[in-house]
Parts: C-alpha cells; sequence; structure tokens
C-alpha cells in the first residue's frame, strides 16, 4: 500500500515531497526469524521536525506502520508514540512480497496548525485538519520473504506434521526421507496438535513439544559418520544449510564439531525455543490467574 502521486491541501513531511526546508522523515525496517512460526519485524524511525514531535508528545499524533502482503491479503496496522517498533507476524500469514508504509497520522482533528520549518509558500497560513489526516509518510522498499526466509521459516517449510494411523498411543516418528521433516502423530495427539496450530499464543509450546525435540533427532542423524553424505541432497538439508549460510555459519562445520549437542544445536536453529515456551505458559497462567481474581 505505498503511497504514490497523492494530492494534499496542506503541507505533508516526506523525502517525496518539498513541503517542508530542513525536517527529515525516515524510516527503515530489519527483519528476521523468532523461532520457525514468526517473523520479528523491528522499525527504526527519525523524525527530527519539533512541530510534531510536539503533537505526538501531547497525543494529538502517532506513528503508524501499515504491512501488506497482496499475495495473502493479509494487512495489519501498528500504533505507537516509540521511534523504534517491534512486530511479530506468524509466517504463515504472509508469502513473497511484504509492502510496507510508515507515517504520522493526527489522533484528533488539529486546528490552525503551523510548522515553522514548511517551505515559503506555507509560511503565514495556519491549516485546520480532521482525525486521520497523514502528517507525514515514507515508503518502505519492498522486501520477499520467500526469497530470502525460505529456508527454516515455518514449520511448514521444511516440516510436514502428519497423522499416524493407529489404534493405539504409539511414540512420534520422524522421517527424513521425503522433502520435508516428516513428523507423525497418532491419531489422539494429531487432533490436539491440529486444534491449536492455528492458535498464535500456543506455538512457542507446540514448537517446544512437537519440532524441537524432531530437530534434536535429525542433527543426531546428521552427527552420524555417513549422516550428511545420505541426506546434503534433500530439499529439507539445502533449506537447512542456507538459513545457517545466512548466518554466517557453515553447518556442515557445526554437525561436524565436537564442541555442540544435538540438543544445543536444536535450540540454536529454533532461537532458543525452550525460553520461548516457558515465557508463553507464564503469561498464560498469569492471565487466568488475573481474570480468576
Amino acid at each position: 500500500m505505498n503511497i504514490t502521486k497523492r494530492l494534499y491541501t496542506y503541507p505533508v513531511l516526506s523525502e517525496e515531497r518539498d513541503d517542508y526546508q530542513n525536517s527529515t522523515f525516515d524510516a527503515n525496517v530489519s527483519y528476521k526469524m523468532n523461532g520457525v512460526n514468526s517473523l520479528h519485524l523491528e522499525f527504526n524511525i527519525e523524525m527530527d521536525n519539533p512541530d510534531l514531535q510536539s503533537l505526538i508528545g501531547s497525543g494529538r499524533a502517532e506513528y503508524v506502520i501499515h504491512i501488506e502482503c497482496s499475495n495473502t491479503s493479509y494487512r495489519t496496522t501498528i500504533h505507537s508514540i516509540a521511534e523504534i517498533v517491534e512486530k511479530d507476524i506468524p509466517i504463515g500469514r504472509i508469502s513473497g512480497k511484504i509492502e510496507v508504509v510508515v507515517l504520522i497520522i493526527s489522533k484528533s482533528d488539529i486546528n490552525g496548525l503551523k510548522v515553522k520549518d514548511w517551505v515559503d509558500d506555507y509560511q503565514d497560513i495556519a491549516f485546520d485538519l480532521s482525525k486521520g489526516s497523514i502528517l507525514a509518510y515514507k515508503n518502505i522498499p519492498t522486501f520477499d520473504i520467500i526469497k530470502n526466509y525460505e529456508e527454516l521459516s515455518s514449520a511448514s517449510s521444511i516440516f510436514k506434521v502428519y497423522k499416524r494411523i493407529t489404534k493405539e498411543p504409539k511414540p512420534m516418528e520422524v522421517d527424513l526421507d521425503s522433502t520435508q521433516i516428516g513428523i507423525g502423530l497418532g491419531l489422539q495427539e494429531f487432533e490436539t496438535y491440529s486444534k491449536f496450530c492455528d492458535k498464535i499464543q500456543f506455538q512457542p509450546l507446540l514448537n517446544t513439544m512437537v519440532v524441537f525435540p524432531a530437530l534434536v533427532y535429525v542433527f543426531e542423524e546428521l552427527k552420524q559418520d555417513d549422516g550428511i553424505e545420505n541426506n546434503e541432497g534433500k530439499k529439507w538439508f539445502v533449506s537447512l544449510s542456507k538459513a545457517y549460510e545466512k548466518r554466517g555459519i557453515n553447518l556442515e562445520e557445526e554437525i561436524r564439531s565436537n564442541e555442540k549437542t544435538s540438543v544445543q544445536l536444536a535450540q540454536e536453529a529454533m532461537e532458543l525455543p525452550l525460553t520461548a515456551a516457558l515465557k508463553t505458559m507464564s503469561d498464560i497462567f498469569d492471565t487466568n490467574e488475573e481474570e480468576e481474581s
């Protein structure tokens, strides 16, 4: 939803416009995977106009970040008065190109607005703006999630959880002989997993209970004498290797080194899933206790 060729009846701060003399409004975004199911975005906003800063400080304006993925029709909006903003997005909700625009929006009607840094054409003019008016904007260059995060981007990218047809409880099984790492669950376990796997708040718990032990098994197999040779041509291995490469790490060297156990390697690959799971448990129980009291 980038802003292009839009006309305004009042001055707007943007690098694409010449309504201000010296003021700057800029923003950039960095992103990385948060575990296997979430994309973590961090926005850094730079704005040096004292008059607009005063509007934000007094609660009459705010930063608004609009994120959109046209391939999946995913849209979300973040409201903030801080210049550093973080957001986690379920990786399953996005695919392909992501468009982002960062704005300053009025939170209420603003009467008689004057800004000292306006160009000469607007000096000595006051504007009455309605709630929701755009005061500044920055179009963030489009970035491609598939291109940059295809490797280890979600449980559905290199992992496939499937149902085992069993009449009695059976241990979880891990299959390495297909394009994805297969995680087989019994009927009851699969039904429970399916019930909660799309609920964002439970994903850290499910990752730790299901994906993490499977990944430990994967590293154990890869550490065997012929483990890498037997699996290096499979798609899931290539994806895992590329994910490590993006972090500046050689996967084969990590596996062959005796400095880290399979448990340590799996935790690092998933960015400490146990920490996220325990925090999720704490948040859930704390919320329940507050509701009961």
